[in-house]
């Protein structure tokens, strides 16, 4: 194919000239064009590699950011399973220490330093990595203290089952909660007062069970709106009581075990319906009986039914 004549526009004579190619200006123009391409080729590398997506560099990105969601994740995991713990230290020190008479554990001891929770804004790489750690080893020593003092708490139960027995730990009846202990809305005065009880779901005549070996204080009715109802004086400086009741099973000075059935349930006295309130009386001081419902729940059922007893509803009496 033959060339193309080019031309040029020469000043000096106003005229167009026919181009002429000699070795030089060929050689000018070969090296124009591969500094051109030169130049549009690394324009191209460096449009591939930091304009445009690098699949191994956004995979290893992914892979990273993942990572430290996960492990922040954990972390707030641990946060929570140690909220747990915290839960049930304080039940074991208010609760099964103050019943056996034990000292509470000192908190410092149980504690073992503070620690903070995880931050996804403020914590980054290896700092999430020691942060999950360290709240680890934390979780599993508070553990390890806790399982010390639940078995020395066994220790002195064993060498105290005399007391046990007397001691109210199961429920009076089957039947799910319904109220809480607490300042509730009063059904038959429609104010809110205090609720010095629980209220338990039971139908017309469900068996009403001790909770713990005692003696029938009182057995019959009053008109102070608890009905047809039962006080257990259980030794120790506890007494329970059982109202709203239908029909009585024991008489007053009679001797109760635990789980011996002492009514049935009913809808005497200031009740809204049938159902069976529950006190629990401690040195003439009525206490939340939620925390003398420790045989009947394990420690999971049992956080879960203390959270249900809190919320604020309308009682039952």
């Amino acid at each position: 194919m033959a060339r193309k004549t080019r031309y040029y526009y020469d000043e000096k004579t106003c005229t167009y000239q026919e181009e002429k190619l000699t070795p030089g200006s060929l050689a000018k123009k070969v090296l124009i064009n591969g500094l051109v391409a030169f130049a549009l080729s690394i324009a191209i590398v460096a449009t591939i590699f930091f304009v445009l997506d690098d699949p191994v560099k956004d995979r290893l990105e992914n892979q990273i950011s993942q990572l430290h969601t996960s492990l922040v994740d954990l972390d707030q995991k641990n946060q929570h399973l140690t909220q747990k713990v915290d839960e049930l230290h304080k039940r074991d020190n208010e609760l099964y220490r103050s019943m056996m008479g034990m000292d509470q554990m000192d908190i410092g001891i149980y504690e073992g330093g503070k620690g903070g929770s995880a931050n996804n804004e403020l914590l980054s790489g290896p700092e999430v990595v020691q942060h999950a750690k360290k709240t680890v080893e934390k979780l599993e020593n508070k553990i390890q203290r806790q399982e010390k003092s639940y078995a020395e708490v066994m220790d002195v139960f064993s060498q105290n089952e005399e007391r046990m027995r007397h001691v109210p730990i199961i429920k009076p009846v089957s039947g799910r909660l319904i109220s809480g202990f607490g300042m509730r809305k009063h059904p038959i005065l429609k104010i809110r007062k205090k609720h010095t009880g629980i209220d338990l779901e039971a139908r017309m005549g469900t068996d009403v069970y001790a909770t713990g070996d005692g003696v029938v204080k009182f057995a019959g009715y009053k008109g102070n709106g608890y009905g047809i109802h039962i006080d257990i004086d259980h030794g120790y400086g506890f007494v329970t009581k059982y109202a709203h009741l239908s029909e009585l099973k024991v008489k007053p000075g009679q001797k109760i075990k635990r789980g011996e059935v002492i009514g049935l349930s009913g809808n005497t006295g200031q009740s809204k319906g049938p159902h069976l309130h529950y006190e629990v009386i401690r040195n003439n001081l009525k206490i939340n009986p939620i925390d003398h419902l420790i045989r009947d729940y394990t420690p999971t059922e049992f956080l879960k039914l203390k959270k249900e007893a809190q919320i604020e509803n309308e009682s039952m009496d």
